[in-house]
């Protein structure tokens, strides 16, 4: 008796861990839909807020997007509050891509787009599997990635008032690192979590990643090229 019902705990948790991931790879899904629909209407959202704020563009639109990834972090478990935040997030993250791109596609054609963009699912592809089959906790690279997004940002944001386009180049290398050491620590994370109630929080933080991979090579290809 006891041992039948250790099983049925053990597949119920199972069952549970599964449904989890599933949700957390389901709400990914989605922002990757509504960040496409975010980089198609990117030209034309460009065009509605360039007479407002003129050459502050990019720092507008980033403003905004930080706005909402904090709101998008402060209100995850709070549906259905945490959907909204959520689309607004990828939305506007998507937009951004779509305006880097074009910039990219405008000096060194759209080769580098679509690379930067299969690379950054073979990363995904890569790390994802790396996770599930070592089946490690990856969380000793906590340092490593505090240190490494706070060289991205601060390096980002250095090289965007400066006009450093070297600097650039080498801040897009570190974020490349890591956000993938990081992708790489919440993907283990979700699978060891016993917290299974914020799949949308899991979900926001691999976009985040994922998003600035992606950008980070798009600024390394097409900077090559430029």
């Amino acid at each position: 008796m006891d041992l039948q019902q250790s099983w049925q705990g053990t597949s119920e948790g199972t069952r549970s861990r599964l449904d989890f991931v599933r949700s957390v790879y389901l709400w990914l899904m989605g922002g990757f839909a509504v960040a496409a629909l975010g980089a198609l209407s990117a030209p034309y959202v460009a065009m509605a807020l360039v007479p407002v704020a003129g050459r502050f563009l990019g720092w507008v639109l980033f403003g905004i997007q930080f706005g909402t990834l904090l709101f998008a972090s402060a209100v995850s478990r709070r549906a259905p509050l945490n959907r909204l935040a959520y689309v607004l997030f990828t939305f506007v993250s998507g937009v951004i891509a779509g305006i880097v791109a074009l910039v990219v596609a405008q000096g060194a054609g759209f080769m580098p787009v679509f690379t930067a963009l299969g690379l950054t699912g073979v990363v995904f592809l890569t790390l994802t599997i790396t996770a599930v089959v070592s089946k490690k906790d990856f969380s000793f690279l906590r340092n490593f990635v505090i240190v490494g997004i706070a060289v991205m940002f601060f390096g980002s944001l250095a090289a965007a008032i400066f006009h450093l386009e070297t600097f650039s180049l080498v801040i897009s290398g570190v974020a490349v690192v890591a956000c993938s050491a990081k992708l790489l620590w919440d993907t283990s994370a979700m699978l060891r979590t016993e917290d299974l109630s914020d799949p949308a929080g899991f979900a926001l933080s691999l976009f985040v990643s994922l998003y600035n991979i992606f950008i980070a090579l798009m600024n390394l290809l097409g900077g090559r090229r430029r």
